[in-house]
Parts: C-alpha cells; structure tokens; sequence
C-alpha cells in the first residue's frame, strides 16, 4: 500500500511538473489519454464473458459495452485535435485576486459535484431494500445529471483562473491551475465515479449506462484541457 501511494505521489507531482515547465500541450494529450484508455477498458470489460470469478474486474451483472467505445472514439478524436489546433493569441489579464477566486470556486465547486451526488449513487441499506432497481437507477441518473452539471462549471470558474498572468510570467495560471489539477489527480473523478457505479459486489446492482455517461465528463476536461493548451503562449 504505502509503495502505491509513493508511486501514485510520485506521478502526480512528475505532471504537475511538466505543466509548470510549459509542456502544457503535452501533459494535457496524456491525460485526455488516461480516459480514452479507462473508456476502452471498460468497454472490453463488457464484451468479455460474465463471469464472477474471473480474475480481472469481476463484474455482477451485464451491460453493453458500445457506450464506452462510443466515448473513446470521442476521446482520441480531441487528442488528435489537441495537437493539430495552433495556439491562438491569449487575453492578458493582470493576476488579480479575482482570478484566485474563480480558481477557489472552481475546485469546491468541483469537489461538491462529486461528492454531493454521493447521497443518490449510495443510498442507506433500507432504501435498498425497499425499492426496485428501477428508481434506484433513476437516482443514480439524476446523481450523474447533477455531477455533469458541477463539473462543466467548476471547469468554467478554473478557465477564467487561467486567464491572470504577470508581466515576467505571462502564462503564470495557465501553468498552475493544470498543475494543481492534475496533481491531485482530478481528471480522474470521471474514471473513479464510473468504477463505483459499474463495481457492486455488495448489492450485486450496476449501472453500465449511467457510468459511460458519468465517464463522459471527461469530454468537457478535455475542452477545458485543450482551451488551456491553445491559450497559452508557451504551450508545447
């Protein structure tokens, strides 16, 4: 456990790094990477066999596999365009305390839609008990629905936190907000939420579509990712 932590500290400082050394572009592409390549896993997951006891991510139910190969496709599609669009010419904003607060308010906004529709994706054991699967997924999809929402708008607060900068260091937030993003690995919530929606070995109930669809925020991070990158000046 503590050599996964090291490893894991490790990757997460590496990319940080490298976004506040300028490979912006770069860094991005990898990242957008990670969730094309969870999507396609996934979506082998459901093509494979059901089989419980098999050794690589059991899985307690079915589900179709097309959603996940539908949202890599996607994916590797904005990788290809991350590298082909030329940077436009960026806005210079003097850094200002207002930039400091959409960065404040983009993470918490972030942090609350992830965690606030945790009360639909897991209710208490009564609740299960209680109702059927049906309008258990019907929360579940509403939990999704309120997580896509925050997360298009937490990305919105950090983008116009990338837009300070000084006169000696021109890209000095387009640099720091990837950096923080990444370091604390939040490009991957969407791969975290749709494993815990796909992974129920407790209630045996699992919810293939929901979690490609909650998978699918990695669209707009890929936008945001991709804006940064034309944006800034000495992306590479």
């Amino acid at each position: 456990m503590i050599i996964r932590i090291s490893i894991a500290a490790f990757v997460s400082l590496v990319s940080g790094f490298c976004y506040l050394s300028g490979m912006i572009r770069l860094m991005s592409g990898l990242l957008i990477g990670f969730g094309f390549f969870t999507s396609l896993i996934f979506g082998i997951i459901f093509v494979l066999p059901n089989n419980e006891n098999r050794l690589i991510f059991p899985i307690h139910g079915n589900g179709a596999s097309w959603p996940f190969f539908l949202l890599a496709i996607c994916l590797i599609m904005l990788i290809i365009y991350l590298f082909l669009k030329k940077s436009d010419p960026a806005e210079k904003d003097q850094l200002a305390a207002s930039h400091l607060k959409f960065m404040a308010g983009g993470l918490f906004l972030y942090l609350c839609s992830l965690f606030v529709p945790a009360f639909l994706w897991f209710p208490s054991e009564e609740k299960r008990l209680a109702v059927e699967a049906g309008s258990l997924g019907i929360d579940v999809f509403i939990g999704v629905c309120i997580y896509l929402t925050g997360t298009g708008g937490a990305l919105y607060l950090l983008y116009r936190a990338t837009k300070g900068a000084t006169e000696d260091h021109p890209d000095f937030m387009r640099r720091f907000v990837p950096a923080l993003f990444s370091v604390f690995h939040l490009d991957k919530m969407p791969a975290l939420v749709a494993y815990l929606l796909i992974y129920s070995p407790e209630t045996y109930v699992i919810f293939p579509k929901i979690a490609a669809l909650a998978l699918a925020a990695y669209i707009p991070i890929s936008v945001f990712f991709i804006k940064v990158s034309s944006d800034s000046h000495s992306a590479s």
